[in-house]
């Protein structure tokens, strides 16, 4: 497959992501007073970068930011339509879930906003996500989006481990206390 495939079928929306990655690094630094490094891939950009992640020294699914002074990813995710409900299912690339879940070094939280309800919702990848996603804990859907077949780990809005905002924010504030 080319592997600017899904680059050029979802350009038209990198503004958009990039403002919401922006806005929560902001409110993560006024409200839990750190500050925020961007780390992905075009993370806060919407310039088209050509390549695969690996081209461009950087690993396919890497976290969006990092939070400063600790070992905090934090990967920002979550449809750009206002057709999707709150109440719906979040929907997580495999390949983002997988780079999370095998790098040992970080604390990985997912950071899934739902646009119709201006609505954040948080995941942290700790054990006990891990353990259910390597135990097929999660059910994979295959959406056409587009015109295109996509793959998507699904996690139900009322799941343990979809928590608020406000707990990625203390989780924040208790290690900046370490």
């Amino acid at each position: 497959m080319d592997e600017n495939f899904w680059k050029d079928a979802y350009q038209d929306t990198w503004e958009r992501s990039s403002s919401r990655e922006k806005w929560l690094m902001d409110y993560l630094e006024k409200v839990a007073g750190v500050k925020c490094q961007e780390s992905g891939l075009g993370a806060g950009s919407s310039n088209y970068i050509s390549g695969s992640a690996a081209r461009n020294g950087r690993q396919k699914g890497d976290a969006d930011f990092v939070v400063e002074g600790t070992n905090i990813y934090v990967e920002v995710t979550g449809p750009l339509v206002e057709s999707v409900q709150s109440s719906d299912p979040l929907w997580f690339r495999p390949d983002k879930l997988n780079n999370a879940i095998k790098n040992a070094t970080h604390e990985v939280f997912l950071a899934h906003h739902c646009m119709s309800a201006d609505l954040w919702r948080v995941i942290h990848v700790d054990q006990e996500f891990k353990q259910r996603f390597r135990a097929y804990g999660f059910k994979v859907v295959t959406p056409n989006i587009r015109g295109l077949k996509e793959r998507y780990v699904e996690i139900e809005t009322n799941d343990r481990c979809v928590r608020k905002l406000d707990d990625l924010v203390a989780y924040i504030k208790r290690a900046k206390e370490m």
